[in-house]
């Protein structure tokens, strides 16, 4: 079998946004598979001819269908280096028998600690004190403590968190060190609220934590001080956060989304902003990546944006890449795991 899998090839068409290269990620153990060819995002005239007699692509963000898939019979194999597959022809790639694997789990920690970097900067203020500072504000000052830009304590805050999966329980648990109170809207609690299944509503509350209180999104809206999103993208979920949805939250609430840009209205949030309404916001996705410079978001008052780097933590980026070579080998062995095809 070794000297089968020496013969693969395996077509990475977006390296780039996985490593930077030298002294970063090393790719090497995937050549236990065969050849790799692996190109940058400004190189796609190239994958069209790469992926021509590649029997495996191992993709992050670029579009993975039809038009790159159609005359290459011999892909056999999608492996994502990420979460979310919507970059991804599931249709296409179901008709026509190949397999596609995300890794759910690799970046719960990174993304759960940008989360709160957010949070912290908008409430502590350090960047803004340590320009102060670092600009003489403290030498001139004459005073002991010049708090000259607002502090505010997390204790007894309340944080609403938009799904409830291993990064939003991770989330919770964070919040909870910090002594804020946790309210979740989630879908699966929904659906077991409303199925009349009572040991279907324990199983879902025996796996939740018991210091998190469930609620229907309203009522996340209207009582929680910062609002987080951590649901995945589909129909229902995008645009979800618009101007109906903002009215309900509370005046002055924080919030943040380093899910997926397009569940958020751009030009909405943006509003939101400008008037007030919202006191800040940190975000890490936008709805068109890379930004395009007609973003609304760009100059928005107490916007943190951040190019969607929360889950690029070397740690992170090393145990992704760790789970893809396992699904990979996991197909090869004919018992394929985390499959999103059906």
């Amino acid at each position: 079998m070794a000297e089968e899998k020496l013969n693969f090839k395996i077509v990475i068409p977006d390296v780039d946004t996985l490593t930077s290269g030298k002294d970063d990620l090393d790719l090497e153990p995937l050549e236990q598979f065969g050849r790799v060819v692996a190109l940058n995002t400004s190189e796609q005239d190239k994958v069209l001819q790469e992926v021509k007699d590649a029997d495996a692509i191992l993709v992050n963000k670029i579009e993975i269908n039809e038009a790159l898939l159609g005359e290459n019979p011999s892909v056999k194999f999608v492996g994502l280096f990420a979460t979310g597959y919507n970059n991804i022809d599931l249709e296409y790639c179901n008709a026509h028998g190949i397999t596609v694997c995300n890794v759910p789990t690799y970046s719960t920690n990174s993304v759960a600690q940008q989360t709160f970097a957010f949070i912290l900067e908008h409430y502590s203020n350090l960047s803004k004190y340590n320009n102060f500072v670092q600009e003489g504000g403290w030498v001139n000052s004459g005073t002991f403590a010049p708090f000259v830009f607002p502090l505010s304590e997390l204790a007894s805050k309340t944080i609403g968190l938009i799904g409830y999966g291993k990064i939003g329980h991770q989330v919770a648990k964070i919040a909870r060190a910090f002594g804020m109170d946790v309210l979740v809207y989630t879908r699966s609690y929904e659906k077991a609220k409303s199925s009349g299944d009572n040991t279907m509503l324990e199983g879902f509350l025996d796996r939740a934590d018991r210091d998190v209180t469930f609620v229907t999104l309203d009522n996340l809206l209207r009582h929680s001080d910062i609002v987080s999103v951590h649901c995945p993208l589909n129909p229902e979920s995008t645009g979800l956060i618009n101007r109906e949805t903002i009215s309900k939250m509370r005046d002055g609430a924080f919030f943040v989304n380093t899910s997926r840009g397009p569940i958020v209205n751009e030009q909405d949030l943006r509003d939101a902003l400008d008037s007030g309404k919202l006191s800040g916001a940190g975000v890490d996705v936008v709805s068109i990546e890379p930004m395009d410079k007609d973003c609304p978001l760009l100059g928005a008052p107490n916007c943190m944006i951040t190019p969607h780097v929360a889950w690029c933590p070397k740690e992170t980026r090393q145990r992704l890449l760790s789970e893809v070579i396992k699904n990979y080998k996991s197909f090869l062995a004919g018992k394929p795991v985390n499959i999103v095809t059906k």
